[in-house]
């Protein structure tokens, strides 16, 4: 169906409480950032992007209502030129000068009038160049992200015109799964409403620097990366999944910098959102949002490095087996329904039980090319919603696992600091288990399907 005669399609009420979550403080765009071997050939690039983008209908599609519903609708006036700037660089750009940068794009809403995604490529960066790619939460989560930059990228830098047939979204068919499938009919409504009801009535989480007023000035921060195989085998020797070290390591590094900045750490715990797949991996081309934010009580106040992990792991194990994710991707769903302050009202009270925003997103396994250019670095941030100004996140890319961190500077005035004790934190963990002999009948828990992708 070309483009000028395909119908309009109704947007889920899922995705348009996302459309509908920005605010003043925070937009709900997931920035990223993709580095690059080599100057940038424009031409190429943008000719490789025009010919495979478009492959997925939401990236030339904007939001209408019809008939009082919101709509994805395609946009008669598309142009690709208008979605991807060339910024050049006077001069190299240096990691200070490149974190400012994505700062400042951080801040810029997307427009409303056209489909809701952004390319800035940067040249003269690390001796190469990159993008900055930023795509309204309402398009899709973390797996379908993952989706489009596999089918925008190729596995070697030959670049032929054609993208890989393997994953492509008009090839590619819904997975349907048996016993999930039958396992979510049997999924009783009673008790997704329970939690539902259980999460609104759960007090606000503990007072810190980390729940005060926020301004809307943001900042993007990132670390050099981790080795992938250092943290799957501290997973495997703890029995654990690389989510509960990431919550684990975290946790560490909220209570030094709590201790730090003179609070108490020991008292009540902290609680995090932290994003729970919910979706088949093979369905990710469908793009949308289908995944849960689970409410997690952080072992903030716990000092044994190796205690922390093991309550980590047993937190976040029981929430797997509940019905919380299923009821806050249901909030979500009801949220759509709402009048538009109503819903800002009923995602003010949710995001009030937490501190901060956890995820992590399993990213290529192995080097991308674009345009024949080289990926080296694959750095994503999540958006915070409502009373949310914290996020932290990792992404997996090639071997090796990136951190990231979102904030409110009203709430972290110096987050180079907490992204400097994370790194620390997971540096204290591997000390800590690294007597450990891995169980026995251990499975590898820390594959990539281990991951709990979610923003």
């Amino acid at each position: 169906m070309s483009k000028a005669n395909a119908a309009p399609a109704a947007m889920t009420r899922r995705d348009y409480a996302w459309h509908r979550m920005d605010t003043d403080r925070n937009l709900m765009v997931i920035n990223s950032i993709l580095l690059f071997e080599g100057a940038v050939d424009m031409e190429r690039l943008v000719s490789t992007i025009a010919l495979r983008l478009p492959n997925y209908p939401r990236f030339t599609q904007k939001v209408e209502q019809r008939n009082g519903r919101p709509h994805w609708v395609e946009d008669e006036s598309f142009d690709i030129s208008r979605h991807i700037k060339l910024e050049q660089m006077a001069q190299d750009v240096s990691r200070a000068d490149l974190q400012s940068h994505m700062t400042r794009l951080a801040h810029l809403p997307l427009e409303r009038d056209r489909p809701m995604w952004h390319m800035t490529v940067l040249d003269r960066v690390n001796g190469g160049h990159a993008i900055v790619f930023r795509v309204h939460h309402c398009i899709t989560d973390g797996l379908g992200l993952v989706h489009v930059l596999n089918h925008l990228t190729d596995d070697n830098g030959l670049h032929g015109r054609t993208p890989s047939p393997v994953g492509h979204p008009h090839r590619a068919t819904v997975a349907h799964n048996a016993v999930c499938s039958a396992v979510a009919r049997g999924i009783s409504w009673l008790k997704i409403a329970f939690h539902v009801s259980r999460l609104s009535v759960l007090w606000p989480d503990a007072h810190s620097r980390f729940k005060a007023p926020m301004t809307g000035e943001k900042q993007l921060v990132w670390l050099p990366p981790l080795e992938m195989e250092r943290v799957r085998a501290m997973s495997k020797r703890m029995g654990v999944t690389l989510n509960d070290v990431w919550v684990a390591a975290v946790s560490g590094a909220l209570r030094k910098y709590l201790d730090e900045h003179g609070q108490r750490p020991d008292g009540r715990a902290l609680r995090a959102a932290v994003t729970f797949n919910l979706r088949e991996k093979a369905n990710a081309f469908q793009l949308g949002n289908e995944f849960g934010l689970v409410a997690v009580d952080l072992p903030t106040n716990v000092d044994d490095p190796r205690l922390r992990l093991q309550q980590s792991s047993a937190r976040m194990t029981a929430i797997k087996r509940s019905h919380q994710p299923r009821a806050t991707m249901a909030f979500l769903s009801i949220a759509g329904c709402l009048p538009t302050a109503l819903q800002h009202f009923a995602l003010n009270l949710f995001t009030s039980k937490g501190s901060v925003v956890l995820t992590n997103i399993e990213g290529p396994g192995s080097r991308r090319y674009l345009a024949g250019s080289r990926m080296t670095d694959l750095i994503c941030w999540v958006p915070q919603a409502g009373k949310l100004g914290v996020g932290l996140a990792f992404i997996s890319y090639a071997g090796q696992i990136q951190l990231a961190l979102f904030v409110d500077t009203d709430l972290v005035p110096d987050p180079d600091r907490l992204m400097a004790l994370t790194y620390e934190a997971f540096e204290e963990l591997q000390l800590a288990t690294a007597g450990e002999v891995a169980p026995q009948n251990s499975t590898d828990l820390a594959a990539g399907g281990a991951l709990a992708a979610g923003s």
